[in-house]
């Protein structure tokens, strides 16, 4: 398996393509993949530099996150100028630590202290200090990191807030479209907003589990990530919590039951991007309105008349 960092890179351009492909489609008046593709990039640019000269917190966010694509050395800056004006938001304080990875000369533990103090009952402020203690070998520290997120409620990402916030925030500036500001904020996000959870699963699998101290420790921090905002950071926590109970147990039985049901509706994952495709207003209310990507998606299926339950077997 590829390293977190390998990941992170993979990701980073999957992301990159997603906002300015996607975008690209959107326009659809070009006469060339490339073409269109460069005109994308511009109406990106357009919109970083509207958002850019606006005062407000979700406008110099959004400019900070879409900058990545363009003028990586500006976005840090710009979030930063954004938590100035809003220093109590945790979410921007997330995108802050995410964005600070990016960027060679900033130093991510003063701004992960910041959100674990906003935030106390959220893991995601330990991800940082569980990678480096993982890098540098440092048993103490990783051990340290790892409890701290066992002891926490929850692994949240601010998924559904920056979507919503930052998307709109975009489309104000009349720059582009609410379609295409949300495929590219969402697209950029996808890049950056999702940690290295490798990390957090490999050190509850394996030898690790012969340490019972680490058994309940990644109990934990099984649950507070199944009680995640998205869907990928719930999968994280089923698959550890499969691992570290019983097979019999009400919590293996309940992983395996929501992993399940996880299968079960992502099926209807097309269905649901053609629901979004003419839905963009509906969808980011809905992403305003639900802390989690699950109900989101959730309320998304059943407005494209879909049954969110599985068949009774």
């Amino acid at each position: 398996m590829a390293d977190h960092i390998g990941i992170r890179e993979i990701r980073r351009q999957l992301g990159c393509a997603i906002a300015i492909g996607v975008t690209s489609l959107l326009i659809g008046c070009a006469t060339s993949p490339a073409a269109k593709s460069a005109k994308a990039e511009r109406h990106l640019q357009r919109a970083a530099t509207a958002l850019a000269n606006q005062t407000d917190a979700d406008s110099l966010a959004a400019a900070g996150l879409l900058s990545l694509l363009i003028h990586r050395d500006e976005a840090l800056v710009l979030i930063t100028r954004a938590i100035a004006v809003a220093p109590e938001r945790r979410d921007l304080v997330w995108l802050q630590t995410q964005v600070c990875h990016e960027v060679t000369s900033c130093d991510p533990e003063p701004i992960e202290r910041h959100l674990r103090e906003l935030d106390p009952s959220n893991g995601a402020g330990w991800i940082g200090a569980l990678v480096r203690a993982n890098s540098s070998r440092n048993d103490e520290a990783k051990d340290a990191a790892l409890a701290a997120i066992g002891h926490s409620d929850r692994v949240d990402i601010y998924w559904t807030t920056l979507s919503a916030r930052l998307s709109r925030a975009t489309a104000q500036t009349k720059t582009i479209s609410l379609e295409e500001a949300e495929v590219s904020i969402i697209g950029v996000l996808a890049a950056q907003a999702i940690p290295a959870y490798g990390v957090a699963a490999n050190a509850c699998k394996g030898e690790q589990l012969r340490r019972a101290e680490i058994v309940e420790v990644c109990r934990g921090v099984a649950r507070a990530f199944e009680r995640g905002d998205t869907y990928i950071t719930e999968m994280v926590g089923l698959a550890i919590a499969k691992r570290v109970w019983p097979e019999d147990s009400p919590e293996w039985i309940a992983a395996a039951e929501a992993r399940h049901l996880y299968e079960y509706r992502s099926k209807f994952w097309t269905a649901v991007d053609l629901w979004n495709t003419s839905h963009a207003e509906e969808y980011l209310t809905l992403c305003a309105q639900n802390r989690r990507e699950q109900d989101v998606f959730l309320a998304q299926l059943i407005a494209a008349g879909k049954n969110p339950n599985p068949p009774r077997e």
